[in-house]
């Protein structure tokens, strides 16, 4: 091996980690600006590590969130009993108090400590919304509402729509 074809195996050794972290680099900028849109929700537990971000996020609830029509549909597999709302609402204080708080008022302490508004899930409007409308919102998310679909199973979206159900006659 000549010299030169030496040095230009150094120089292309040294450049390629370079040029690799360049390319991760651009390419996490891009999943960070394509990941945080109303469109692409929050993951799950980030408004307390990110309020900044929820806050731009809450900016969706500007707009109207309408869940697709074949899940206006879809009805609850899960029969309500005491059981079923004992263990949603377990579930509620985990993954919904910090936002939409103990009465569901929309008033948690991560709502309220870092200014991001939150929905009140026992207004008219939330409460006249199908279980399968609610279901899609809670297993989708939009803006700074997490998408619970990754976290949470099937039975335990159903079991916290149950839950909801409760703050319509508070």
């Amino acid at each position: 091996m000549t010299r030169g074809a030496c040095m230009g195996w150094r120089r292309g050794w040294l450049a390629s980690p370079l040029a690799a972290l360049a390319v991760i680099a651009a390419a996490a900028a891009a999943a960070a600006a394509e990941e945080y849109s109303c469109a692409n929700p929050i993951a799950p537990c980030t408004a307390c590590h990110s309020p900044e971000l929820a806050r731009d996020l809450a900016k969706c609830l500007a707009e109207p969130w309408i869940a697709p029509a074949t899940a206006k549909e879809l009805t609850s597999p899960v029969p309500v009993s005491e059981k079923v709302l004992r263990f949603a609402k377990a579930s509620y204080e985990i993954y919904c108090d910090g936002c939409h708080g103990p009465a569901g008022d929309g008033k948690g302490m991560i709502a309220l400590k870092f200014s991001v508004p939150a929905i009140n899930i026992g207004a008219p409007s939330v409460q006249a919304q199908t279980d399968g409308e609610l279901f899609w919102k809670i297993s989708n998310g939009k803006g700074a509402m997490p998408a619970w679909k990754s976290l949470l199973s099937d039975e335990d979206r159903w079991r916290l729509v149950a839950f909801v159900r409760t703050f319509r006659t508070r």
